[in-house]
C-alpha cells in the first residue's frame, strides 16, 4: 500500500517535528511508541494528517512506532471525551485537532537524555 500526502500531512509532519525538536537526543529515538486518537472517520482529514505525523516521526527515528484509532462523533467530543476519561491510562496518546495542532496527553520523554 503506498500512501500520498498532500500538503496537510507535510505542514503536520513539519509541525510535530518542531515540537519533538528541542528533545531530539542526538539522533537517538525519544520514545517508544506513541498512539494516535483520530476525531474523524478513516480516510478524512484527521486521518491523513495523523498518519502522515506518525510516519514522519517514525521514518526520523523519533518514534519507535505510531499506532491510529478512529474515533468518530460529536464533531471531536467522543474523542476528546475518551481522552479525559482514560486521562490516568493514556499515557503516549495524541490526538489530532486540525492540521497544525496535535494534543498529546501524559507523552512521557525518557530523563537521561543528552541534549
Amino acid at each position: 500500500m503506498t500512501l500520498k500526502f498532500g500538503r496537510r500531512a507535510v505542514v503536520a509532519a513539519a509541525a510535530a517535528l518542531s515540537f519533538a525538536n528541542p528533545v531530539f537526543a542526538g539522533g537517538h529515538q525519544v520514545v517508544d511508541s506513541i498512539h494516535f486518537v483520530i476525531p474523524g472517520g478513516a480516510g478524512g482529514g484527521w486521518d491523513g494528517t495523523a498518519r502522515g505525523t506518525g510516519e514522519a516521526l517514525t521514518n526520523a527515528g523519533l518514534v519507535g512506532s505510531a499506532s491510529y484509532e478512529n474515533m468518530s462523533g460529536g464533531g471531536g467530543g467522543k474523542a476528546i471525551g475518551y481522552l479525559i476519561e482514560n486521562a490516568d491510562s493514556s499515557h503516549g496518546t495524541l490526538m489530532v485537532n486540525s492540521t497544525p495542532t496535535v494534543s498529546y496527553t501524559h507523552l512521557t520523554l525518557p530523563t537521561n537524555r543528552e541534549v
